[in-house]
């Protein structure tokens, strides 16, 4: 027999509540919050029996409550200790899926609960760097409009947060300080981050819809997400991994392949096709940026690997390498930044800085190539 369900008044989060059970001390499984089950019938001991927490999980609770649960007949039995009531599984679904965007569908009974609103991973929306973010705010309306577009509609309060000012925040003080979404029906107004580095556009990455009846605040909403690893990410983050619908993402990514050259930052991408422009039967593999330069000025000089070419590029000079070449490499690293050295047949380039991930990120890439890359 299925138990009621009530609502945690800290989170909002559904139980289930098995039969029987009544004006107990209950925890809740999602926040961990204690509070009191209303007065409906008796305990009963096989309720008990199936529902309190393992021994390991015993809390002793304040001399107040325990005494208020003593005087309830038989639930004086979980005198010391506190039930725990699971939430309720609230479906999250597929509803599209098509190139790089997912179209996700939800109760809007969810965004009350913090941990979803903080689901979406701390990377950027765009690239999946996790340096120089800024949190924005999801911004739920009537229909799937990019929630960029919608910022400076919402101007009446600030949507965003510098990563500087985030990077040290647990997902309860990031929503703390993140702002209500004026003009927008409860629950969405209710802030639920996504991130974005100070080199790529949010514009059309991320859209929410909302339909809530604003008598009983139940409804549904839509997330649409314009990158399918965001996605495989979010609904890792609500515990949907092992669903068919997380499958559906995994086995689209792993059959569609995916164009390097669109995880780069909007604005790198204008900056490389300024010295990059790719030939026939040609394909962008990895852009590997100078880290002797500031990242703001990214995509103005560094180095292209393409399946037919490895390009150098600074304001002051360009040489390129047929794939067919050999190619000689050192590299000191010292610390989180190295020296990497480039000797090919007609040209050399003795100092270019590197970090570790675009070291990595080279080496994956002349494999991928398949050059003729010594490193030393």
């Amino acid at each position: 027999m299925r138990g009621r369900q009530v609502l945690c008044p800290s989170c909002g989060t559904i139980l289930e509540v098995p039969p029987g059970c009544c004006n107990c001390i209950v925890r809740c499984g999602q926040c961990r919050h204690r509070f009191r089950l209303p007065r409906r019938i008796a305990v009963t001991d096989d309720a008990v029996a199936s529902w309190l927490t393992r021994e390991s999980d015993a809390e002793e609770l304040p001399d107040h409550v325990a005494d208020e649960s003593a005087s309830v007949g038989e639930a004086s039995e979980i005198t010391g200790r506190t039930a725990v009531l699971p939430a309720v599984t609230e479906g999250i679904r597929l509803i599209k899926l098509e190139g790089p965007t997912a179209l996700l569908e939800f109760p809007a009974s969810q965004l009350r609960v913090p941990a979803f609103r903080c689901a979406l991973p701390r990377c950027c929306l765009r690239c999946g760097t996790r340096v120089h973010l800024r949190a924005h705010v999801v911004i739920y309306t009537a229909r799937l409009v990019g929630s960029v577009s919608l910022e400076a509609e919402h101007a009446a309060a600030k949507l965003s947060l510098s990563g500087e000012e985030a990077k040290n925040f647990t997902h309860q003080q990031l929503l703390e300080r993140l702002p209500c979404v004026p003009n927008v029906p409860s629950p969405g107004d209710l802030p639920m981050p996504y991130w974005l580095c100070d080199m790529c556009s949010g514009a059309d990455m991320i859209s929410g819809q909302i339909h809530v009846n604003t008598e009983t605040g139940t409804g549904w909403c839509r997330l649409l997400i314009r990158n399918l690893h965001r996605a495989e990410e979010f609904l890792a983050g609500v515990g949907s991994v092992g669903t068919s619908d997380y499958r559906d993402i995994q086995h689209h990514l792993a059959t569609v392949a995916e164009n390097p050259w669109d995880t780069l930052p909007l604005l790198v991408q204008h900056r490389v096709e300024g010295w990059f422009k790719l030939a026939a039967k040609e394909r962008f593999i990895a852009y590997v940026p100078d880290r002797d330069r500031t990242r703001t000025e990214d995509g103005m000089s560094g180095l292209v690997v393409s399946t037919r070419r490895l390009l150098y590029h600074t304001p002051l000079q360009h040489k390129e390498m047929s794939v067919t070449h050999p190619l000689e490499l050192q590299l000191s690293m010292i610390g989180i930044k190295g020296n990497l050295s480039i000797e090919t047949p007609d040209w050399e380039v003795k100092h270019f800085t590197v970090d570790r991930d675009s070291a990595n990120q080279l080496r994956r890439a002349l494999a991928v190539a398949k050059f003729h890359a010594n490193w030393r």
